[in-house]
């Protein structure tokens, strides 16, 4: 089939499918004499795994690490628990900042209520941030 065909069977745009070519996660059976890609069906499989996987919170470069080891006969499973196991851990540590910071933007709402609104002067633009002394776990 050619890429706009294995777009369409995979529920993908074609330029996903250029662009995971690009990346090497995907690759034609053959070109034609025209210069056309040709893919199997089952390149299909192989891009409904890589949607799956992203979806599961998994990197193109992870995925594309999965993928290799299976064409070499490599059990890939082991290293997609592990792989999982980290990017779960980053999940956390981000949604850990994102609750410290909305907890931040909590306060400083509530903070301003009390305070008025002051005139720009000089080099000062807004007194309210100014004044605001931002959380140093807090990475900006």
């Amino acid at each position: 089939m050619q890429m706009i065909e294995l777009a369409q069977a995979s529920g993908v745009s074609l330029d996903t499918v250029r662009y995971y070519t690009r990346l090497g996660l995907i690759r034609a059976e053959r070109r034609e004499g025209n210069g056309y890609q040709k893919f199997s069906s089952r390149t299909v499989h192989r891009i409904q795994f890589i949607r799956s996987a992203v979806g599961l919170g998994f990197k193109l470069k992870d995925v594309a690490e999965l993928l290799g080891m299976s064409e070499q006969g490599v059990l890939p499973c082991p290293k997609a628990r592990e792989i999982l196991a980290e990017r779960l851990h980053e999940k956390e540590k981000q949604i850990e900042r994102e609750i410290a910071l909305f907890r931040q933007m909590q306060n400083a709402i509530e903070a301003w209520e009390l305070m008025p609104d002051g005139i720009p002067e000089g080099r000062h633009v807004c007194g309210l941030i100014e004044g605001f002394e931002p959380d140093k776990r807090i990475e900006v």
